[in-house]
């Protein structure tokens, strides 16, 4: 849906004045515009937070209401985002519109900005604060270069637009569009400075905007601040149109109802209705679809001042840049542990070394000794638990192993009951932590990493996660192998693993279904998204699974097959799987043929049985 949006927006709407992503017909999908400097063009660019729920947010500025910058309640402006001494301070070398840089917002403070016009005959340049949406007027001498670093954080600020409020049309003909009227705008910034907090409701739309500078269309309301349990709000917009409408001397047929109580009395004399009423300077409309909503300018601008602020002048000459005693412990340890001139071996400490610290995987032998579960017929087998939401085709799933336990554990002769108990391999007790240098992958072997993960998957599965790099190029691909699943990270995520996080083997494997292929004849084995779905609805993740080791063998990995999507490194293949409540097998459920999706029946796919000892790794 995103891609076809935002497709749409560059067909039937203007092109966006910040794209989001990369909107090349030439590729296939949309390429998101990444963070930092841009290694080609060297421009940088910081994304902006795109918001698509309902939020409480504070108060920042009012343009209009069309433009109204807001913050989230939990930023990090006051202390991420704040730069105080000791703190390295460079000045400023390129001074073009759009770019990054750090300015002083109060006496010593600084924080970033955007140059938004460039200097003028006064020597003036126009800077924007974007964690605080506020403007300056500066000499350049006061900008500081910002490190790359901080333009990994997305602008604090975010901006806004109330939803179906409109200006008056202008009797002037020479107006084109409406505009926003100061008094308006000033009566809006009173009206918003008077609420502590604001709750907003992004309004929903038909098309998705590749746009960063487009504010969001919401529907504003401000919250009581002494009736915080009752979460009590009233609508910006009416509070806006009824203030416009009281200071003119003008009430329409509604609001006079809502004072009086009594509906207005339409039969009272003619001469007392206005024969020619002022239109209103707003309007208020009910609408449901964003995709249209406009935005209005402000009939007047800012005036620029003559002369800058003190802190505005330039940069403070007895700024301290650095706090000596901890620059010469930062300096002590990274001499001890790390030497960023040399990765070779003598220079590497080898509790941290990647070549080094390798993950052991686990052998068939291993799993069927170390996760033995008892059985009816006496043949050996593993009972798991099924990761469904990392399940991508019958050629590549995940489950985690489940260990019988209790004081009769290891005793095959007595059959599990609830004294004895089942607990599942937990990856939370693994979680990792790792030091602040990237995984380098110059040589051609196996190097295994901890990836600091995105806050929505970390907080199921952990914020640090083992991984096997499988592929590293502008982004890594990587293998999480205690949670399960594949995934492109940022290489600025990974990070080296230390020597003591690599004793454990995995505790979730990949598995291959072995003897079914995709019913389209696809020469590359890939399944329709049909046959997906249908697998995932048989290979059941609400019921423990069983195997037998017998039917467990190595998927072989030989470079010649690595083009095809299911080969890969350290995959289990297994003919079948049993569930603890149910006769039929997973075979019986997704060979079937009443169902859509069904899979085809096919010796030999997704490699021959047994495979060859020569392919093993």
């Amino acid at each position: 849906m995103l891609s076809v949006g935002l497709r749409l927006t560059e067909e039937v709407f203007p092109g966006p004045e910040e794209p989001i992503a990369d909107l090349n017909t030439e590729k296939k999908d949309p390429k998101m515009l990444l963070d930092g400097i841009d290694v080609k063009t060297g421009v940088a660019k910081i994304k902006r937070i795109v918001l698509n729920r309902t939020a409480n947010v504070e108060f920042l500025r009012a343009e209009s209401p069309s433009r109204i910058w807001v913050r989230l309640e939990n930023h990090i402006t006051d202390n991420t985002l704040t730069f105080r001494e000791p703190f390295e301070l460079k000045p400023q070398k390129s001074f073009k519109v759009n770019d990054y840089c750090i300015a002083p917002i109060d006496e010593r403070v600084y924080r970033r900005c955007r140059i938004v016009e460039p200097e003028n005959e006064r020597k003036l340049i126009k800077i924007f604060f974007i964690d605080d949406a506020t403007v300056a007027w500066v000499k350049k001498e006061c900008l500081a270069e910002m490190d790359e670093h901080w333009m990994f954080y997305p602008w604090q600020a975010i901006q806004i637009s109330m939803f179906g409020v409109y200006p008056a049309v202008s009797d002037d003909i020479e107006v084109t569009k409406p505009v926003w009227t100061p008094k308006i705008c000033f009566k809006l910034a009173q009206i918003l400075a008077n609420y502590q907090k604001l709750k907003l409701e992004v309004v929903l739309s038909t098309v998705v905007f590749n746009d960063y500078a487009r504010p969001i269309p919401v529907k504003l309301y401000g919250i009581e601040p002494d009736i915080v349990e009752t979460n009590r709000t009233v609508c910006i917009a009416q509070m806006l149109e009824s203030a416009v409408l009281l200071e003119d001397g003008t009430l329409s047929a509604k609001e006079e109802e809502d004072e009086t109580g009594e509906k207005m009395d339409l039969e009272e004399p003619q001469e007392e209705i206005p024969t020619d009423p002022s239109p209103p300077e707003i309007v208020c409309l009910d609408m449901y679809d964003a995709a249209f909503h406009e935005i209005f300018e402000v009939a007047e601008k800012d005036l620029v001042p003559e002369n800058p602020l003190d802190i505005h002048r330039q940069l403070p000459g007895d700024w301290k840049q650095t706090d000596d005693l901890e620059e010469e412990e930062r300096m002590d340890k990274e001499n001890e542990l790390f030497s960023k001139d040399s990765l070779t071996q003598q220079m590497e400490p080898d509790e941290w070394n990647p070549r080094l610290n390798q993950i052991p995987m686990l052998s068939i032998d291993e799993l069927g000794e170390k996760y033995r579960f008892p059985s009816e017929d006496g043949k050996p087998r593993i009972m798991l638990a099924v990761e469904g939401r990392c399940t991508k085709s019958p050629y590549e799933w995940y489950a985690r192993p489940i260990v019988k336990t209790g004081k009769n554990a290891r005793d095959e002769n007595v059959p599990w009951s609830a004294e004895s108990g089942l607990t599942e391999v937990d990856a939370t007790d693994w979680m990792l932590y790792g030091n602040d240098d990237k995984i380098m992958m110059n040589e051609k072997r196996d190097v295994f990493a901890v990836c600091a993960v995105n806050e929505e998957k970390g907080s199921f599965t952990g914020e640090w996660q083992r991984v096997l790099i499988v592929d590293c190029e502008e982004f890594a691909e990587v293998r999480f192998l205690d949670s399960g699943g594949r995934d492109m990270v940022l290489t600025s995520s990974l990070y080296r693993i230390h020597s003591q996080h690599c004793i454990f083997p995995p505790m979730c494997l990949r598995f291959a279904t072995y003897g079914v292929v995709t019913s389209s004849g696809r020469v590359d084995k890939k399944w329709a998204a049909k046959e997906t779905s249908r697998f995932r609805m048989c290979l059941r993740e609400d019921t423990p699974i069983f195997i037998n080791i017998d039917d467990i063998a190595r998927l072989p990995s030989s470079n010649a097959e690595r083009r095809l999507p299911h080969v890969a490194k350290f995959v289990l293949m297994v003919k079948n799987v049993s569930y603890m409540d149910e006769s039929r097998t997973l075979l019986d459920r997704f060979l079937s043929k009443d169902e859509e999706g069904h899979a085809r029946k096919a010796d030999g796919e997704p490699a021959i049985w047994p495979p060859a000892k020569a392919q093993f790794y």
